[in-house]
């Protein structure tokens, strides 16, 4: 009888540590689950933000090769034409473009600026190019 009495508070007692374990393990996997989806949430976010510096900086990279590709003949008209272009414009939150002819003794660049609503730094694009001041080809 007593031996009954034993087996039936040991088991009594490795049931009671089993719930504690199980317990412990959920919490433990409860808070590993929320920092996973936190650190993906802001991953998320990091890629669409470089994704939009990227698209930014092709974007001015492309208008610098048009504006500097006519050479300096006509370069301020091409400077009131341009604009983001659509897809740009669509895709990044709040999107301006602003070019400026900069003329200095060492020759004449185009200044193209990107700047859209954006959480991180910097929160503009900037690029410079030099507009070749010989005759360009057709």
């Amino acid at each position: 009888m007593n031996r009954e009495k034993t087996n039936s508070r040991c088991r009594k007692k490795a049931r009671g540590l089993m719930q504690i374990e199980v317990v412990v393990a959920a919490l433990l996997l409860g808070a590993v689950i929320t920092g996973v989806v936190g650190l993906n949430y802001r991953l998320l976010g990091v890629a669409k933000d470089t994704k939009h510096y990227q698209l930014a900086l092709h974007e001015a990279a492309n208008q610098i090769g048009w504006l500097s590709a006519g050479g300096l003949d006509g370069l301020d008209q091409r400077i009131a034409q341009v604009k983001l272009s659509e897809d740009v414009a669509s895709a990044l939150p709040d999107g301006k473009l602003d070019v400026q002819r900069v003329d200095d003794p060492s020759g004449t660049k185009v200044l193209v600026k990107i700047h859209w609503q954006r959480p991180g730094m910097p929160t503009s694009v900037e690029l410079t190019g030099w507009v070749s001041t010989k005759e360009v080809l057709p």
